[in-house]
């Protein structure tokens, strides 16, 4: 009986190890506060990396931003940033390393265009280049493509309120050459809605709902809802809760987080509740920006 709990143990970490190889996580701390939700997230740190098509709906020119991200002992470092050609165009680029024990790193490089279609409609592609590092000199490369799409409308429920909608196909691509590893392709929904309680009070709530279909033996649906109270502008308090329906290659947890905006500079934190036997126990990620 021993024997075989040992073997069950060993077995549930290799799968976590192959499951977690090209999952680079996101490291946004505002998204992370929220639970996950990333589809339709309009002011956060990294646009490129949750659903890029929303950035076009900023009213910022230009954005630039850097997260730490602490994950179960590995180290995880993402700058990111965008700057528009009009009103309607704008391009995105990301760089992320995610360093875990003995010798793990992985490392992805962004290329992003979003483009507004009218008042309501955007769309967005971002290209990516993936390479993986494991010991015994073993590198893997990949690209991939994510495609999304947003769609925002003013609705008179409060003194002003607005609900906007977002979706993305992520990491369609796949390695070179004959390997093993594959990348986590998902498909991802979300909706949510901001309202102005008053001109000092707005509240911000929303959903993401997901599936991820490959690798197969960690196919997984995904559930994100999360909520922020915004004063003035300023201070933002939030909190969510994430679902997985694998325990370990996207495992469940709840989260709370905090900003603050001051003229042109962002700070964010979250902090990630999860068992601790959960690869999300102890995590946290801070982001810091700057719009101009």
């Amino acid at each position: 009986m021993k024997r075989l709990t040992i073997l069950l143990v060993a077995a549930c970490a290799a799968l976590s190890v192959r499951a977690q190889e090209a999952l680079l996580p996101m490291p946004d701390a505002k998204v992370l506060g929220m639970g996950g939700v990333a589809m339709t997230t309009l002011s956060g740190s990294h646009a490129i990396y949750g659903n890029s098509a929303v950035a076009a709906f900023s009213m910022m020119p230009s954005q630039v931003s850097s997260s730490y991200y602490r994950q179960h002992g590995a180290d995880y470092y993402a700058v990111s940033g965008y700057g528009r050609f009009d009103l309607s165009n704008l391009v995105q680029l990301g760089w992320r390393q995610y360093i875990r024990e003995r010798g793990n790193n992985d490392l992805a490089v962004d290329l992003g265009y979003s483009r507004r279609i009218g008042d309501r409609w955007a769309v967005g592609v971002v290209g990516r280049y993936s390479r993986l590092k494991r010991p015994a000199d073993i590198r893997e490369n990949a690209l991939a493509v994510d495609l999304s799409a947003a769609y925002m409308l003013p609705v008179e429920i409060g003194s002003f309120s607005t609900f906007r909608a977002g979706a993305k196909m992520a990491n369609l691509g796949g390695y070179f050459g004959d390997t093993d590893f594959r990348l986590p392709m998902s498909l991802t929904a979300g909706a949510a809605l901001d309202t102005f309680l008053t001109d000092a009070h707005e509240i911000t709530v929303g959903a993401d709902l997901g599936y991820c279909f490959t690798p197969r033996a960690v196919r997984s649906l995904l559930l994100s809802v999360g909520a922020e109270y915004n004063l003035m502008q300023l201070m933002q308090i939030r909190a969510g809760y994430h679902y997985g329906e694998d325990r370990t290659f996207c495992p469940s947890y709840a989260s709370v987080g905090a900003g603050v905006r001051f003229l042109h500079l962002r700070l964010d934190f979250a902090y990630l509740i999860a068992p601790e036997r959960s690869l999300m126990y102890n995590t946290y990620s801070i982001s810091f920006g700057f719009d101009f």
